[in-house]
């Protein structure tokens, strides 16, 4: 059963689009934190999405807050405020429906959101990213030159509009499937879209990816990063972690065959391609589950 409903907050008039599984008695929930120029009907809708995959898949309540666009900032928004917001609503999930365990899921640009809200959510006990780039701006250089150019269109309230970037930034397959299906499907919300590249946010952006790693180490709860084979965005972060060993609470994987916008497609068989996320759900929570059911009976 799909719902939009309103968040209370005194900071806030959070939007948000809510899943609710036929089978109750298990009292998981997911959170999921959408990508930057997006918004949350890309991973969740009334017609088939992400969120009712993992609702189905799992017999989970989803949840997705709208970071900007429908949800009203009763003060400047800022990226801060993007994981504020995700922490509201994770508590607003738990409490209403009494839940028992919760992950987090995040897409590109809410991969970062969700791991700088980890230090302030008593809820949430393990994560799945997909398509957040970490290398692309790590380099000495790249670093020098992006902080130059935060500084310097910061300063002069500088923005552009990235719509006709697109091409430069995402693979082929997510350029065709946002501009032919994303913008011109009403289920998608299009008009939400935030294709306004602000400089000021973008230096709060590069700061979240730059503790990215740190952040979910010092968490030291089970997270799994995944990556797309096709994702344009994030090939330097693959090709760099998939060989490596990281923190004991961290894991890499590859999903063939899979674009920066897999998470975002409306076919069952483009979703499947993200069982490892239902797997992962599966190995890391239900254990918890188990216990709790065997401690009340």
């Amino acid at each position: 059963m799909h719902q939009d409903i309103d968040i209370p907050s005194d900071k806030y008039r959070i939007k948000a689009s809510i899943k609710i599984p036929l089978n109750k008695k298990l009292k998981l929930g997911i959170v999921l934190a959408h990508g930057g120029i997006i918004n949350r009907q890309s991973l969740i809708r009334k017609k088939y999405s992400f969120g009712e995959y993992l609702s189905k898949k799992l017999d989970a309540y989803v949840i997705a807050p709208d970071f900007l666009g429908d949800t009203i900032h009763k003060n400047s928004p800022s990226y801060k405020n993007f994981s504020e917001i995700l922490n509201i609503s994770t508590k607003y999930l738990v409490e209403t429906y009494e839940l028992n365990n919760v992950m987090g899921f995040g897409h590109s640009l809410g991969s970062f959101i969700l791991a700088n809200s980890l230090e302030t959510n008593n809820y949430i006990n393990s994560i799945v990213t997909y398509g957040g780039p970490i290398r692309e701006l790590y380099g000495t250089r790249q670093n020098t030159f992006i902080s130059y150019l935060i500084n310097y269109f910061t300063t002069y309230s500088y923005s552009i509009n990235i719509r006709k970037m697109i091409r430069h930034i995402f693979d082929e397959e997510t350029c065709v499937y946002l501009e032919n299906v994303m913008l011109k499907d009403d289920e998608y919300c299009p008009n939400n879209y935030v294709f306004d590249f602000d400089f000021a946010m973008f230096k709060y952006f590069k700061e979240m990816v730059d503790n990215y790693l740190e952040s979910i180490k010092r968490w030291d709860k089970p997270a799994l990063l995944l990556f797309g084979s096709n994702d344009g965005v994030t090939k330097k972060t693959l090709n760099y972690y998939k060989h490596k060993k990281l923190y004991p609470n961290i894991q890499i994987m590859e999903i063939s065959n899979a674009c920066h916008v897999t998470p975002c497609m409306d076919s069952r068989y483009q979703l499947s391609k993200l069982q490892p996320v239902v797997d992962f759900f599966k190995s890391v929570l239900l254990p918890y589950q188990t216990l709790y059911v065997s401690q009340r009976t």
